[in-house]
């Protein structure tokens, strides 16, 4: 390794060593995981001063060309091919768009919402009014940027349950799960930055880490959980600034997360230093009598910002949620908070805490699961019957059904086919990039009742069959 200094320019010797290493590494004359010279033998071999090093060192690792070991040394990180890195969720990567108005006969396993019918209006009018009369107009004012207090008391007592011990200061009342991940991107990412997904992801938080120039890594999903091994490889040569994931029912696939895995990774989170970002989007839809655990509750090391949302169990439109914070970033979290918006909507807030005082959200998820687990159950059983060749895991919970497809169909042309006959599905590309998205697509049963989802899933197995003929068609 041969680097030439000049010691009467006026650019600083620290960026001279960085901008030759940099070069020597791009070029592949430094491999991935070199080890650089130590920091004194270099000083020495140079005839610098050892700041000099560590400086040039340091704008390597901002770079993400170099990585540290602790007690170790200082290593050529492997080039972003070679890591995994996604392409997969593009700034054009969105929801097909499918110009209809919900009033055209359309059977809609598209969309993850809520069948509004399923909405507790009886209970909601009345807990509006009730909270009118109590509050007046004290209900419509400003409240604390973190929530109103009562709220997050009630949120604390209801983690509980789950075993999550926190207090109400470690609560802060978000509008909605989306902008709980808006607001942890614009708290800790800058550009350049690592975050680690699973693959596949939800791609509306990846749309989010990229819009603040983070690099995303992609984690191979199993269906227990992440590969552990990938993760802890990666782990080794990239610090990440959170791995983001979603370890009950996850979308799209509905896998959920093994509790060996779930304590392999708290072991990780504490011996690389890993702060995970939770998203426990449907985790209270379980529909056998053993229950989601989250993440969050094996966390003894305040890793984990946990993220829970009532938008599939209550009211979308409501955009109410909540964050647990870890103490260490409490503050980056709440100034970021307070610049995206002073307060969640308090009215809301009071709505939401009566309904947990008086057990009447409780009731309502009761009341979401039993109706739920029928279509569930009656869209495993469709699939089963009229999609020949598929092949799915069956997910026991959640809203959606992830399916991959016979070798000779693809779900795009599935997609525009199901269309014509009126049935709408999510194709596997919005989750995965090329051709191994084209495997797989996403059934959602939250807004098809059952009578549809028999008829729907059906329409899709006469669509798979016709694409199969026209397939053996074309090859003859």
């Amino acid at each position: 390794m041969n680097i030439n200094l000049n010691k009467q320019s006026s650019e600083p010797l620290y960026i001279q060593i960085f901008e030759q290493l940099k070069e020597l590494i791009q070029q592949g004359v430094l491999p991935e995981d070199y080890k650089l010279p130590t920091i004194r033998a270099f000083a020495n071999r140079l005839d610098v001063n050892n700041v000099t090093i560590v400086n040039a060192y340091k704008l390597l690792e901002d770079n993400k060309l170099v990585y540290k070991k602790v007690g170790s040394g200082t290593y050529v990180l492997p080039m972003v091919e070679k890591l995994n890195i996604s392409n997969a969720i593009s700034d054009d990567r969105e929801e097909q768009e499918y110009d209809y108005n919900g009033e055209d006969g359309y059977i809609d396993f598209a969309t993850a919402s809520p069948d509004p019918r399923l909405f507790p209006m009886k209970d909601f009018k009345q807990a509006i009014n009730e909270v009118i009369e109590r509050d007046g107009g004290k209900a419509f004012m400003y409240h604390d940027s973190r929530g109103y207090l009562p709220l997050r008391s009630s949120i604390a007592d209801y983690l509980s349950v789950k075993a999550i011990e926190v207090g109400a200061e470690d609560i802060y009342i978000i509008s909605g799960a989306q902008q709980g991940i808006d607001i942890i991107a614009k708290a800790l990412l800058t550009n350049g930055d690592y975050v680690f997904v699973e693959s596949p992801t939800y791609t509306g938080a990846a749309a989010v880490f990229k819009s603040r120039g983070a690099r995303i890594v992609e984690i191979p999903l199993q269906n227990d959980g992440p590969d552990m091994k990938e993760l802890e490889k990666l782990l080794q040569v990239i610090k990440p600034k959170f791995m983001y994931i979603m370890p009950s029912f996850q979308n799209p696939t509905g896998c959920s997360y093994s509790e060996r895995k779930k304590k392999h990774l708290m072991l990780l989170c504490k011996k690389y230093k890993l702060l995970v970002v939770e998203d426990d989007y449907s985790g209270d839809l379980s529909y056998t009598e053993k229950p989601a655990i989250p993440l969050k509750t094996y966390d003894k090391s305040d890793s984990v910002i946990y993220i829970k949302s009532f938008s599939k169990i209550f009211m979308p439109g409501l955009r109410v949620a909540f964050l647990v914070i870890p103490e260490n970033i409490k503050k980056t979290i709440a100034s970021a908070k307070h610049m995206t918006d002073l307060s969640t909507s308090g009215f809301m807030q009071r709505v939401l805490d009566l309904y947990l005082n008086r057990n009447i959200l409780d009731e309502h998820i009761k009341y979401m699961k039993k109706e739920y687990s029928v279509r569930y159950f009656e869209a495993v059983r469709a699939v089963k019957k009229y999609l020949r060749g598929a092949l799915f895991n069956q997910p026991n919970g959640g809203l959606n059904l992830w399916i991959k497809l016979p070798e000779s169909v693809n779900s795009s042309d599935l997609y525009e086919l199901c269309k014509k006959n009126k049935v709408l599905i999510t194709t596997g590309t919005l989750f995965l990039k090329g051709q191994e998205g084209e495997q797989y697509i996403r059934l959602s049963f939250a807004a098809v009742d059952v009578p549809d989802i028999t008829r729907g899933i059906a329409v899709i197995g006469n669509a798979i069959e016709e694409i199969k003929k026209s397939n053996r068609l074309g090859d003859a």
